[in-house]
């Protein structure tokens, strides 16, 4: 089954209802869904889905002809086979798309560039002088997030320049991974978002199993796992030293957050990390943050943005013993299950803000709020340090909020907690609260609620269901 993504298949769309020539480039990490979504938007178009491979420039031209001739074929006895070079099968393509519109996929697209060397150079060549009068749909699509806003976007590439929209693919919002477990418990899917993110295939996975736990076991606390060593296989796979990303990643997910203070655990020189943790930020694995509205880098944090990671890191390590002894269950019940709630929580906040933005978007919360974030600080009056789970703003207004996620119900302290510290940055702005719970609100909180521009958030309101258990 196909889900979400329905703002990209609308960005592709309106590229592809244009009718002249188009090129789109769409890029984004390994796992997060840009071929299944290239295949959603290709159905009833005539398309060219071209997947690269790592193999020599004559492979690679061959497996090209195929897929070109399948679509377009020849009786031409001299193109029955294969194509003699790049350039007749690109000419041959912009033969019958001057007649009709044509979708080029060319997925995996750092492959086949890398299989022929001269590859970006002939693509300029015809997107300037022969492409341009026919209905070709170019896609360069690839998972190397770094060749392609290099060596496709980037000033110094051959392409830079042509392409005619773009898009970088990222996770799903918990609203669109949710609808991949339907037979779940609400509190489950919730779970599983917490545990995989919004990455399609990880999502795939677990939908595989009857429920959460079902699914962590089989996933994680089994010899045949898929997901058991998947954090160590993309570091292996996209990381020259994957080592030290790991102990990077390690550090960060102990609660080493400060840049200085990841160097001091992997031993490295604070300097000499900093592309490290920039190569980590532009794989969305980790995120630097600072809080909402402060300026001074030096109160720059990092924290472990991919929920895979985030999972793997603190409970995994704890587990491994366990697991080579086929005692997966005693994982569960004695490493995993004990700190669930509260590993939980900071995911919680992230789907209470994008529950916020998804308000916004149709228009069922005003105003719409500029910018968002977390905030931290010091109580100056008080000496204490406070935060505040998440805050949205514009000029004259401010929002923020409070996210519980245990059992009991929420009373009116939480409230009198989140007025004090709305004041610590409120700047003179009007200011409205909102607070959200596992599981419910007691009367005084509720009828507080109602006199004082408080908005209450139920979690099983944002999953759609009667409660959550």
């Amino acid at each position: 089954m196909f889900y979400g993504r329905d703002r990209e298949i609308a960005e592709l769309e309106k590229q592809y209802s244009l009718k002249d020539f188009r090129f789109f480039v769409l890029y984004g990490r390994r796992r997060v869904g840009k071929t299944r979504l290239l295949q959603e938007f290709c159905k009833g178009k005539k398309t060219i889905f071209h997947v690269g491979m790592q193999q020599t420039r004559d492979a690679a031209l061959l497996s090209f002809s195929h897929d070109v001739l399948s679509v377009l074929p020849s009786g031409d006895a001299e193109f029955f086979d294969r194509f003699r070079s790049w350039e007749d099968a690109f000419r041959y393509i912009a033969r019958f798309a001057k007649e009709e519109r044509i979708v080029l996929v060319m997925d995996e697209y750092p492959y086949i560039a890398q299989a022929d060397p001269t590859l970006p150079s002939l693509l300029q060549k015809f997107i300037d002088h022969e492409w341009k009068a026919t209905g070709i749909f170019l896609v360069l699509c690839g998972s190397s997030m770094s060749f392609m806003e290099n060596q496709v976007l980037g000033y110094q590439s051959p392409l830079y320049g042509r392409r005619t929209a773009q898009l970088k693919v990222r996770p799903m919002d918990y609203a669109d991974a949710m609808k991949f477990f339907s037979r779940w418990n609400p509190t489950d899917r919730m779970y599983a978002y917490g545990v995989c993110g919004g990455i399609p295939k990880y999502l795939e996975f677990f939908a595989e199993y009857p429920d959460f736990v079902s699914a962590v076991k089989g996933e994680f606390l089994s010899l045949s796992g898929h997901l058991a060593e998947e954090p160590m296989n993309l570091m292996q796979q996209e990381m020259r030293e994957p080592a030290l990303y790991n102990g990077i990643l390690e550090a960060i997910a102990s609660g080493k957050t400060k840049q200085n203070e990841i160097s001091a655990a992997v031993g490295k020189e604070t300097k000499d990390i900093t592309a490290y943790l920039k190569a980590l930020a532009d794989l969305d694995i980790i995120e630097k943050r600072l809080p909402f509205e402060e300026t001074n880098k030096k109160k720059t944090t990092y924290e472990v943005s991919d929920q895979l990671y985030r999972f793997w890191f603190r409970f995994m390590p704890r587990c491994m013993s366990l697991i080579g002894m086929d005692m997966g269950d005693v994982a569960w019940k004695n490493v995993i299950l004990p700190e669930l709630d509260a590993y939980f929580g900071h995911i919680f906040e992230t789907i209470c803000l994008q529950y916020i933005k998804g308000l916004i978007r149709s228009g069922r919360l005003s105003p719409v709020y500029l910018t968002y974030g977390k905030w931290w600080g010091t109580d100056v009056a008080t000496r204490t340090a406070e935060d505040i789970d998440l805050v949205a703003a514009t000029n004259t207004e401010i929002l923020v909020g409070e996210c519980k996620w245990h059992k009991g119900k929420v009373g009116g302290e939480v409230l009198d907690l989140l007025q004090r510290r709305g004041e610590l940055i409120r700047r003179g702005r009007s200011i409205q609260y909102i607070i959200f719970s596992k599981s419910d609100f007691t009367i005084d909180l509720i009828r507080r609620a109602e006199k004082e521009n408080v908005i209450l958030v139920r979690a099983s309101e944002m999953t759609g269901s009667s409660s959550l258990s």
